[in-house]
Parts: C-alpha cells; structure tokens; sequence
C-alpha cells in the first residue's frame, strides 16, 4: 500500500513517523513545498530573542530520520492537481506524478493578509516560516520603532522578543483586547499589565498605511519595520481540487476521513467540534495536529481511533510571563447564548514566605450548576500542569465543588499550600450556593 502525504509539517510527518511504526512494508511518501524538514512553527518567535540560541535547534527531524525509517520526502514539490488515484507536482519547474491508493492532505494554513489601503505599497513582515526569523534577525535594530498588526499569539510573542532586543514596539489589534481568541477583556488587561513598556492600541481601525506611518482613526504611529501577524486561513485547495467538502475546514470524520474514501486530512487545514458547543472550529494547534496525525496513522492501519471534540488548550510564553486558556471563554459562551459564572483569583504563585514576586492570575469560567467549561491563567511560572488539569476536568464535565476538593501537592519553593486552582474553585462554589439559595 502506498500512501502519500501532501504537507511536511508537524501534522504530516507525525503521520508518516507513526504509520512507520505500525507497518514497516508500508510506501510513505511525503511531498512538501518548501526546502526544509519538519520543523517547530511555535519556536519561532523564541529564535528572534535568542531564547533559542539557532535555528538548527528547531528542527524535529533530520535528513537521516527519514532515510532510517523508509520515508521518501520531496522536497521543493509543490503539487498543482489531484485526482482520485494520482497526485501532480511541481518540482524544480518539473512535472510529475505519483499514484496513491491513500492519501492524506496536511497541508496546514496560509497567512491571512487583510486588505488595508497602501500596505501592498510597504514591505513588511510576518512570522511564519524560517525564512522569515532569518529575515527579522538580520534587520533587528536597537534605534528601530517596529509596529505589529495583530495582538494573537504570534504577534505577542514577536512583540515580546522584539522589545527585549530593544525595539520600540506597538501592537495594533482591531479586536476589544489582546489574545481575543484565548482570553476574556478582563484577563488580557491583567496581561497587558506585566506589559507596560508595550505600546498597544485595542479597538483600533486601520485607515491608511502611508509613508511609513499607521493612520488610526485618532491618531498615527511611525514604524521604521512593519509586521503582519493577523493570523492564518485553511488551507484546503487541494480539497476543493478534489471536491470534498469544506466549511470553515476541510470537513472530516471521527475518524479523519473526507467526504471522498480512501481520502483524509489532518492538522491545520480541519474544522473539529468544539467542546461544550455545537460550532465547528479551526483549532491550528501542533499539539492537536499530533494527536490527530497518531489517530489517523492507527486507523489506516486498521486500529480504531475515534477523534473527540477540542477544548482548545492553549498556553504561551512571553517574556517572563505565561499565558494560557482551555476550554470556553466568558464572552464566547455568552455570544452562544449560554448562561455562565465566572470568579477570577490573585495569589503568589509560591509560598509567600519563599517568594513574594512572583504572582498567578486564575479564571474559572463555570455554568449555574458548577461544571467547569473553562479556565483562563496568567503567572511568572509554568502552568501547563494546571491547564491539563482544567483540559481533563472540562472533558470529564467536572464541577467546581469536585475540583475544590483535588488532593494536590506541596513545596514552598513550587506552590503554596493552597493551591491557587483548589482556591479559584472554592470562591466559585461560594458563588454557586449562593445563587441556588438566593
């Protein structure tokens, strides 16, 4: 059996690496358009610091990973057609084709650049590919005002490294706050708060971009470097080639099949349901591409594995500063109609005594009967343990009385003996009871 993989990414080759596993006679082939091996997109920003010291440190694998587990990659192909047996690309200006008795589309999500009057006449960048961190490194400048279009992720985490290269840095977000997929208003403005040398401009309409200045609707901001970071789209032109259906993303199964047999898709390029809603999302997430790239690798080879819906658990670094959120927020459960409590919490993040300075900032998103559906965290240390936590309560339909009660662990040099999530969930049952009673 053959299989072809079109996309090399963390979704693609996840797959391939796993299908490896499960069959050693199997034909993997991946096809992949730009020059390099699977890499990690999230580390990028982290390269512009120097928090990762090169650019060779990125990479998941190496030309020889490939070549010891039988996996052909082509390199620089870019595929231009599909049928329901063969794949057609392009490379070194070349045409070929392959045959395929499965195919799997991995082909992740392209930039999304909004149309603004003059931005096509300035150049600017974006961060989304090695290219690009060589491109920003080689022009960091200490003296520079660098202006950044959208306050996601991508654009925090560039704004973050660039100011501590030294650069004057503005964030532009026409959302009512930061992060606005991740974190209620009320959060963010906690963020912005470890912030205050960032400029950042929220609710703000981009009229013009002219001679090197952003043209607000009240005010201009001068950059001497322009970036992009307004997020990414599906990529789904493939599909389309082959006309499966697409929505928001390529639509798939429990199973990560299309809506053609023998024909699948994974990783950026698919909408999923979300958890605790009816909607259908786009996560984009690298931790959900490998777990549906590890899914889909066991039912080509004949195990089953049922996908589930997403609760998005998401968690960055900026700075110092860790940010992260899981399951709903506030105001996106609100925009569906649901009725929700929230209760938000201050602590040290260690034992006072240990250290003062450090602080965490707990969100607990939670409906009238006290079942969890989501939490939002801010802190000066790692809080992935806790937003797995969260992830796991939301998925088991936890409520704030059971997670009020978890038995947790203690080190003054770690965390206070009460643990600030166990605190967050005792103030929310208050809340809870008092709304039954009352």
């Amino acid at each position: 059996m053959r299989v072809v993989i079109i996309g090399g990414g963390s979704a693609g080759t996840s797959c391939a690496f796993e299908l490896r596993k499960l069959d050693k006679e199997m034909e993997i082939i991946i096809i992949e358009k730009s020059s390099y091996y699977d890499y990690s997109p999230c580390a990028l920003p982290y390269l512009i610091n120097d928090e990762i010291p090169s650019v060779e440190k990125v990479f998941i694998y190496q030309k020889e990973d490939y070549e010891k587990n039988n996996i052909k990659i082509l390199l620089n192909s870019e595929v231009y057609d599909v049928n329901a047996s063969k794949v057609f690309y392009k490379n070194n200006d070349q045409e070929k084709e392959i045959e395929y008795d499965k195919l799997i589309i991995a082909t992740g999500g392209v930039s999304f650049i909004p149309k603004i009057k003059g931005l096509s006449e300035h150049d600017y960048y974006q961060l989304k590919t090695i290219d690009d961190v060589k491109k920003i490194k080689a022009n960091i400048n200490e003296d520079s005002k660098s202006v950044i279009i959208g306050a996601g992720m991508i654009g925090m985490e560039l704004a973050c490294a660039l100011k501590e290269k030294g650069e004057e840095v503005t964030l532009i977000e026409k959302e009512q706050n930061i992060l606005t997929n991740m974190l209620d208003k009320d959060i963010a403005q906690e963020l912005l708060d470890f912030f205050k040398e960032l400029n950042v401009e929220v609710v703000a309409h981009i009229k013009e971009i002219k001679d090197n200045r952003v043209i607000l609707e009240n005010k201009e901001v001068i950059f001497d470097k322009l970036f992009v970071c307004t997020g990414f789209r599906v990529n789904a032109e493939i599909a389309q080639k082959l006309s499966l259906k697409v929505n928001k993303g390529i639509v798939v199964d429990e199973f990560f099949q299309t809506s053609r047999e023998n024909i699948y898709a994974i990783g950026d390029c698919i909408e999923q349901k979300e958890f605790n809603s009816d909607a259908k999302i786009v996560s984009q997430l690298g931790s959900l591409a490998v777990l549906q790239a590890r899914m889909l690798a066991a039912n080509i080879c004949g195990f089953t594995q049922a996908g589930e819906a997403v609760v998005n658990n998401t968690v960055s670094k900026m700075g110092d500063i860790y940010v992260g959120s899981v399951g709903l927020t506030e105001n996106r459960a609100q925009a569906m109609g649901l009725e929700v409590l929230s209760v938000k919490y201050r602590d040290n993040l260690r034992a006072k005594y240990y250290s003062e300075k450090e602080k965490i900032i707990i969100k607990l998103i939670f409906d009238r009967e006290g079942v969890i559906l989501g939490g939002q965290i801010i802190a000066h240390g790692e809080i992935v343990g806790r937003l797995d936590l969260l992830s796991l309560a939301i998925k088991q339909k936890m409520t704030v009385n059971e997670l009020s009660k978890l038995e947790t662990c203690y080190n003054p040099a770690t965390v206070s003996v009460f643990e600030p999530l166990s605190v967050a969930a005792i103030i929310a049952e208050k809340k809870v009871t008092f709304l039954k009673n009352n």
